[in-house]
């Protein structure tokens, strides 16, 4: 991959723990940088480009946060374009069909390796990146009505 790609890691804690520090040399290894960001901090963020989210719900605290970040702006920025979000949890947590169809939602069960989260990010923004380059710049040709 070009340069670095940033993914924004979701911290549901206060401080950072020492599984975000493993998960991130991990991702450094593959060319992906992982961001810590407050949940209050991405309540006040305005995204200009489509950006890369990803949650990791261990418990219920975590859980409650996440639901009512889910409720009030996530869904709204996923429908938008604006985020792609990557949704690892010990719970179900119903998302909406149609996101999951247009590959805005991606949900995996824990518990999972660090090496299987960073296949399913990478192999997502791989394919954003090599399918961005094909696409023709311009819109559709017109056509005349037949007679």
């Amino acid at each position: 991959m070009k340069g670095s790609v940033y993914v924004l890691y979701l911290q549901f804690e206060k401080k950072l723990d020492e599984k975000f520090l493993t998960l991130s040399r991990v991702y450094s290894q593959y060319g992906m940088t992982l961001v810590p960001i407050s949940v209050e901090d991405f309540k006040t963020m305005s995204f200009t480009s489509p950006q890369y989210v990803l949650a990791i719900v261990r418990d219920i605290t975590s859980l409650k946060e996440y639901k009512s970040l889910l409720k009030r702006y996530l869904n709204y920025m996923m429908r938008t374009g604006k985020v792609t979000l990557f949704e690892l949890s010990s719970f179900e947590v119903i998302q909406e069909v149609k996101l999951l169809k247009e590959g805005r939602v991606f949900q995996e069960r824990l518990p999972m390796t660090m090496f299987q989260t960073v296949d399913l990010v990478g192999r997502k923004i791989y394919l954003d990146l090599t399918s961005g380059s094909k696409r023709w710049p311009g819109g559709r040709r017109a056509k005349l009505p037949s007679v």
